[in-house]
């Protein structure tokens, strides 16, 4: 008896994988704690070679999960949250194969009857995401640094001059920590410093936690090809703040993706830091950087057909809200000081965006991880801050 021909959906993924040459099969939901070495070798490697926005290689964190293609052509990091899949960092997988792997995306949305939302996508693959029937919205903007022409002369970059050159008068250094050369007292004592200093950020903001998806969890034991850089105040003997660098592009690209400081740090310190890292990765022959995706930026300025209009004005809405809870505002001014070329994110959504998806994301991300006493603060400090106007 012969077999059935695949219809529908089916026969439109056998017919791209005929053209890519990639094998088709169902896609399988796995925990990257779960995987062989060979199996996270080959994922670590497609997050690295393939990855095009500043969380893709966040694929490699073990409590996450991911679609790992058999033949190791391509993978996805995935968060799930009951029904809901949250794909973070795009395809990971070379532009001719993408194609085939958002169909065979939407088949597994419809078979397993869940709600797939795929974040940080790039204009190419928007247009791939639009082909296929998603949901395409503007999400927010990435911040790329062009190095090849960088050379921080003139009046738009003058303040980023005044914050290095203070910390430099003040005797402050920056260095990269090369975990090879340290022996395990010398790492243990700097992994303990570097914890210190995000706890002691994150006990004055809003959120009480580290946030989770689109940003990466501190794991200093196992950082793969992520780098850290501190600055150094040798005078006191201690390090003032700390940058976690995710790779992109094969290392042609590096995103600057976590910035933490002590509270009591000098002014200036992080983009001292910043400043000093794009200058490092710049002799290296580095051709971009990243200092990571502005959320919920520009919402409004992009309609597409498929667009949602839900998620659209509640972007709008958390932008101006969660100004107060995440310093939205307050991270675009700060990161646009630097000058980057603005470019377009977008979430695409299969088979459409929900207020219960929307809240979903939210309780991903932990946004909802409010600390009750810093709330309670800082809305105490915004009344007393206008009163005195």
């Amino acid at each position: 008896m012969n077999s059935p021909e695949p219809s529908g959906t089916d026969a439109t993924i056998h017919e791209l994988a005929a053209h890519s040459g990639v094998s088709v099969e169902p896609l399988k939901l796995r925990s990257v704690s779960s995987l062989s070495a060979d199996e996270f070798t080959a994922l670590e490697k497609l997050a690295f070679e393939y990855g095009q926005s500043p969380d893709a290689y966040l694929a490699v964190e073990a409590d996450r999960s991911c679609f790992l293609s058999s033949d190791h052509t391509f993978a996805m990091s995935v968060v799930v949250s009951g029904r809901y899949h949250h794909i973070a960092g795009g395809i990971l997988a070379a532009p001719k194969i993408r194609r085939q792997v958002i169909a065979q995306l939407g088949e597994y949305a419809s078979r397993q009857n869940c709600l797939i939302a795929c974040y940080s996508i790039g204009e190419e693959d928007r247009l791939l995401f639009e082909e296929a029937g998603w949901e395409v919205t503007k999400f927010g903007e990435d911040t790329t640094l062009r190095l090849e022409t960088l050379n921080w002369t003139g009046k738009d970059f003058e303040w980023v001059r005044r914050q290095a050159n203070a910390c430099q008068r003040a005797g402050l250094t920056c260095r990269e920590i090369a975990t090879d050369a340290m022996t395990g007292e010398s790492w243990d004592r700097m992994k303990a410093e570097i914890i210190e200093i995000l706890r002691e950020d994150l006990r004055e903001r809003v959120y009480a936690q580290e946030l989770n998806l689109l940003v990466g969890k501190l794991d200093l034991d196992h950082l793969g090809r992520r780098r850290v850089f501190i600055v150094e105040n040798k005078t006191q003997d201690r390090v003032e703040a700390f940058v976690v660098a995710n790779p992109m592009r094969g290392g042609t690209g590096w995103a600057l993706e976590m910035f933490r400081k002590r509270a009591e740090s000098p002014r200036g310190v992080v983009p001292f830091l910043i400043k000093w890292i794009i200058d490092t990765l710049k002799t290296e022959g580095v051709e971009e950087v990243s200092l990571s995706i502005l959320l919920w930026k520009g919402s409004q300025t992009f309609k597409g057909q498929q667009s949602s209009t839900l998620l659209r004005w509640g972007l709008l809405l958390g932008y101006h809200l969660g100004d107060f809870f995440y310093h939205t505002k307050g991270m675009a001014h700060f990161k646009t000081r630097f000058r980057p070329e603005l470019t377009n994110c977008y979430v695409c959504v299969t088979p459409k965006t929900t207020v219960f998806s929307i809240l979903n994301f939210f309780r991903v991300v932990g946004a909802f991880s409010w600390s009750s006493r810093n709330v309670v603060r800082n809305l105490w400090r915004l009344v007393t801050r206008r009163k005195t106007r």
